[in-house]
This record gives structure tokens, sequence and C-alpha cells, in this order.
């Protein structure tokens, strides 16, 4: 029998293993993916429309089922929403519970709950970027979650032009306050009232209450952090409550320059 030329046998081979995985690759079934169908949010909408449009968003373009849970307890990574509806409207002095969910979204780290850490980006902005329209639906969808939707596709909040309060809403006012507050690190400090029961320029306690004067040389970074985000509010320090991630930074910055030097 005549011998086969090898590189015969190596084209036989190529086109043999070509069919057997185009076979294959045709077996398996396929999906065709679409782009992601573009929502059209009108100003005449309904509440229960906007309410279905904010849950498709939630679930989708929004990811915010990434880190939020409905109906869940236990270890969670960020808040569950069940009830949100409900507890917005208590959950910040001066803010209805319109006005505190716009907050939690245009400015998530104004108010940080209790037992979590700060983390959750602006949905307003890249990546996620929602437009104010979406918010909107959005802020009506967590509405009902315990409560009744109280926005239209005309409300507008301080982030999009309404002033300091809600146009269209109940007209309670806004508590932002970061045209006017302290943005460095000592003046928030001072404006919080930590000075009346820590010392900043010299050792020794105030009423038991540590002196701050050398804590940039006794804590690194992440410890202040820690600290300054779970410290138990006081009737003249509010905080941690509504401190944002940027005076969080500075006061940090300015706690890691103490190191004991008078």
């Amino acid at each position: 029998m005549p011998r086969v030329p090898v590189t015969l046998q190596l084209v036989v081979l190529a086109v043999g293993l070509t069919a057997v995985y185009t076979m294959v690759g045709q077996a398996v079934p396929q999906k065709e993916v679409q782009p992601p169908e573009e929502i059209v949010i009108q100003k005449d909408l309904s509440p229960e429309e906007m309410a279905q449009i904010g849950k498709g968003i939630f679930g989708g373009k929004g990811i915010c089922n990434t880190c939020h849970t409905i109906g869940k307890s236990g270890a969670l990574r960020f808040p569950d929403l069940q009830g949100i509806g409900e507890r917005a409207a208590n959950r910040r002095p001066g803010l209805s519970a319109a006005a505190y969910l716009a907050e939690s979204l245009y400015e998530p780290g104004a108010y940080i709950v209790e037992g979590f850490n700060p983390g959750m980006p602006a949905i307003s902005e890249p990546p996620i970027g929602l437009s104010d329209q979406e918010i909107l639906a959005v802020i009506s969808y967590l509405e009902t979650l315990g409560g009744e939707i109280t926005v239209d596709m005309n409300t507008k909040f301080v982030y999009t032009g309404g002033g300091e309060g809600v146009d269209g809403g109940d007209g309670t006012q806004s508590a932002s306050t970061a045209e006017t507050a302290p943005t460095d690190g000592a003046g928030i400090l001072a404006s919080r009232g930590c000075a009346e029961c820590h010392r900043l320029d010299a050792p020794g306690a105030i009423d038991g209450s540590p002196s701050l004067w050398d804590v940039g040389r006794r804590m690194n970074r992440a410890a202040l952090v820690d600290a300054v985000t779970y410290h138990p509010p006081t009737a003249s320090s509010p905080y941690p409550q509504d401190l944002t991630l940027a005076e969080i930074q500075a006061m940090v910055d300015y706690l890691s320059g103490l190191g004991g030097s008078v």
C-alpha cells in the first residue's frame, strides 16, 4: 500500500477537526444578544407607571440590587430596602420620605445607616449615570415599599434646581448645608463640637474622653476612619449620621497630622 505523505495526513486531520468543532458549535443553542431596550420616560406618567419603570431601573441600569436586598435579614452588604417607603419619612429630621430618598441617591455619603459602611456611589454620576427622570422613577418605586408615592415627573429636589426644598412635594426643607459648612478638617471638628469633649492641643482626658493631640501617631488611617464613622452621636455632636464622605476624609486628614507636638 502506498505511504500517505505526512503533509496530506496533517491536512486531513485539520479538516476533520474543523468539521467536528463546527458540528459541536452548531449543536449549542444560540442566543442573540440585543442592546438594552431604551426606556422612554414621559412627563405625564401615572404614579403606577413611574413605579413600574423605577422597578425596572432598580434591577437593571441602576444595578441597585447588586448591593441592596428587599426582604432579607442578617449580615448584609448594604441596608435591606423592605419598608423603606415608610422608614424614609422618619430617617432624617426635616426631610420628607422623597427628599431623604433623593439625598440617598444623589449624595449617599450624607447619611450612613448605623451598622453599615459608606461606599454607595452617587448614581447620577458615572459609571451608573442615571438621569434625573430615571431617579424620580426609582424614588417612586422605593416609596411603594411600605409607603405611598408622593412624587411625579415634575418634582424637583435641591439637586435638580428645586432650591432648598421639594418643589411640588410637601415643602420640607433640605438638611444640606454644603454651601455654608466648613470643608477643612479642623473647621469640621470645631463645628461638630469635638473640642468640647476632646483636647486637640494638649494631653489629658476631658470627662473620660481621650485627648486627640497625638492621635495621628497612635492610630492609622483605617482606624481613624472607623472612629470617625462610628463615633456615637451626642447632643452636641450628631455625627456620623450626617457626615459626608468628603467631611470624613477631611477630618481623617487633619487627625492624621496630630502627632503630639505643641
